[in-house]
């Protein structure tokens, strides 16, 4: 049985911005990414997944949501329950990335919290990074978000991104473009600085240099 390489993702979402970022870097096929229909399976089923007995290098993308440090124990916690593993007190900045010794191997860890393992967010904070810096329409995007009356947005206050995000998006060659497909048609730019750092992350999880740039 062939080891292997995974990385999991809270939703369909996650899972096609990876995928389009991978293509645009040409990174080369060495593991597959699973969706796991929202964090909250994810965390339920990443003992189960720290078990397998196939397993060599596993990653795991989250979103930090609104309380980093408590999305950050929580992890710690899982991890350091599947095994020995010196799981630091806050994520690394570039993406942590661990060994865990289990009693028949060892396999390497590696997580990132969205959007850069150091702020609250989620994937549409990432998003953001992704927007080309000299683009006129993401400030028209916020500004008219902000200007809907509390009393008639039909959004939840922690969704506010999404609402930004999503908003200019409509307003682009193809109206409504999934986030993936965004990446793809390069409406978002795939090489900012934060795009690197998620994908030197990768590489140095899933141990290859082929291919990155």
């Amino acid at each position: 049985m062939a080891d292997k390489n995974i990385l999991l993702v809270e939703g369909n979402d996650d899972l096609h911005v990876l995928c389009a970022l991978l293509e645009r870097y040409q990174f080369p096929e060495v593991f597959e990414v699973q969706e796991k229909g929202g964090v909250d399976n994810l965390l339920e089923t990443l003992p189960i997944e720290l078990k397998r007995s196939d397993l060599a290098a596993l990653g795991i993308v989250v979103d930090a949501d609104t309380d980093l440090t408590a999305r950050w124990s929580r992890l710690r916690s899982i991890i350091s329950r599947a095994g020995e593993a010196a799981v630091p007190n806050r994520p690394d900045a570039n993406g942590t990335i661990l060994a865990l010794r289990r009693p028949d191997r060892l396999v390497r860890i590696g997580v990132w919290l969205m959007p850069d393992n150091q702020l609250p967010g989620m994937l549409e904070h990432f998003i953001e990074f992704l927007v080309p810096e000299d683009d006129a329409l993401w400030p028209r995007a916020v500004r008219s978000v902000e200007q809907i009356p509390h009393q008639q947005r039909r959004f939840h206050s922690t969704h506010e991104q999404k609402a930004n995000v999503h908003t200019w998006l409509a307003w682009q060659e193809d109206p409504g473009t999934p986030l993936g497909q965004a990446i793809t048609k390069r409406y978002l730019s795939a090489y900012s600085p934060e795009a690197h750092v998620l994908m030197d992350w990768l590489r140095r999880l899933f141990g290859t240099n082929e291919g990155y740039g």
